[in-house]
């Protein structure tokens, strides 16, 4: 029953982590999707202070000294950092008109075109650079910007990752941190498997799908999704898992406001035998805030649906549909920071009331671009869970969890080997998870490192 009661404690949290992370949304995609959209949108900002470096300056300074080019400019990266891009392609403007032999200043212009979404403009820029003679770093930069504004420009979009790696648990099993546990209210010591182990497991992730925009000037796009997730324990066979995840549906633009439905599906196997399957939808609506800023607000409706296995007979119990509410913020500190904050409330019902629960959320997350593709990834969340009813089978009491999980991520493709392989992202992952209890069964940590190295494609129709 200890066994049993572990391993739905672990699996119970299972469908949230899916939900959270689409299978590997988490683990490595936003990193670097979130990476290649925020370097493209950061490199302006860098690519200014290297050629003006120094403080801000003011307009009432900027007409003191019209004919000051290096001013101009240091005034136009002002200008993008509070976000007024069309005030900064006008400045940039001048200076193109007085001198324009000024490559960096041009590939800025290109840049904050781009930013606008002018793409016409962004690219007769860059291909005006092309056909200069440009420095290797500063036509490297332009050449990432003609990527990355054709691929702006293709309405449909197909791209994919595949991933390896490897994890390890210092607590694979969620045994308690006492030793001890609970059955009938009687305490006893824990013996053999049922006792702390370490495992070590390898892990494989998959994930294709397509983005459509659709042919409107707003730009709506529908989009599906589908993904794998398997993880082989080296020990504990029993928490095998393997996974299967769709998603499908669209992100509605209308004016500040951007609406996006999906309805999704999962199975999970646990130890090679179904386990799990999820049936549901989602709603997010995101509300940015003059580039700096974005707050959201996301709604999931799931239908979990457990079946029985040999090592989780009694999984049925936990049948039920599972409600979470989410809002946040996303803050951009500059060009290469982001902090995120995220308040949340789960409902889940069961068919057994000592498996529904009330479930609050908080946490905060920070994305760091480290320059040439590297980042950094650091997240912060607490759980407070209030239970139903008492198994009685282990205990009289009402259960109260409290969770906390701190992670820290650092990634970076592998072009520092070669530049060939800059598609190749390596990531290292550190872990804690910590679990205090009323119920002593549910009290332990966890410590986890992981390593993943994924390989993304992107191709547009």
């Amino acid at each position: 029953m200890l066994k049993e009661s572990i391993l739905a404690l672990f699996l119970l949290i299972l469908p949230a982590g899916l939900a959270a992370q689409d299978i590997e949304k988490d683990a490595q995609k936003p990193a670097r999707d979130e990476a290649l959209q925020q370097q493209t949108e950061g490199l302006a900002d860098e690519t200014a202070k290297r050629a003006a470096p120094g403080a801000d300056v003011t307009w009432g300074e900027v007409m003191a000294r019209p004919d000051d080019l290096r001013l101009n400019y240091r005034y136009a990266r002002e200008q993008v950092r509070r976000g007024d891009l069309k005030g900064a392609a006008a400045t940039l403007e001048r200076i193109l008109m007085v001198d324009p032999n000024q490559n960096e200043v041009r590939l800025f212009y290109a840049v904050v075109f781009y930013r606008l979404d002018n793409l016409a403009e962004a690219r007769r820029e860059l291909d005006i650079l092309r056909t200069l003679p440009l420095p290797g770093a500063l036509r490297e930069e332009a050449n990432r910007y003609v990527l990355a504004v054709s691929r702006r420009a293709k309405r449909t979009r197909i791209l994919g990752s595949l991933s390896t790696g490897f994890e390890y648990d210092t607590n694979r099993n969620a045994a308690p941190s006492s030793g001890r546990a609970l059955f009938g209210d009687t305490d006893y010591i824990l013996t053999g498997n049922s006792r702390r182990r370490a495992d070590t497991s390898v892990l494989f992730m998959g994930n294709a799908g397509v983005r459509h925009e659709l042919d409107t000037q707003a730009r709506h796009e529908i989009f599906g999704n589908l993904n794998y997730y398997q993880v082989e324990q080296t020990l504990a066979k029993d928490l095998n898992l393997k996974a299967y995840s769709a998603q499908a549906g669209g992100v509605y633009k209308a004016g500040f406001l951007q609406v996006t439905p999906e309805i999704l599906f999962d199975h999970v196997e646990l130890a090679q035998s179904t386990f799990l399957r999820n049936r549901g939808a989602d709603i997010r609506l995101d509300v940015p805030y003059h580039r700096k800023a974005n707050f959201y607000c996301e709604v999931r409706d799931v239908m979990q649906d457990y079946v029985a296995t040999a090592g989780v007979p009694k999984a049925p119990e936990r049948t039920g549909v599972q409600v979470d509410i989410t809002g946040g913020s996303e803050h951009f500190l500059g060009p290469v920071m982001k902090l995120g904050t995220l308040l949340g409330y789960t409902r889940k019902d069961a068919r057994q009331d000592y498996w529904a629960f009330s479930r609050w959320v908080a946490g905060v997350n920070h994305t760091w671009l480290l320059g040439r593709g590297a980042f950094g990834l650091s997240s912060f969340t607490f759980n407070y869970d209030i239970y139903n009813a008492p198994d009685q089978t282990l205990s009289s009491i009402m259960r109260r969890d409290k969770t906390l999980r701190v992670s820290g991520t650092l990634g970076a493709p592998l072009s520092f080997i070669h530049p060939r392989l800059d598609d190749l992202i390596l990531t290292v992952t550190y872990e804690y998870y910590q679990a205090l209890s009323n119920v002593k069964n549910y009290a332990y940590t966890n410590n986890k490192i992981a390593g993943l190295l994924a390989y993304r494609w992107e191709v547009g129709l």
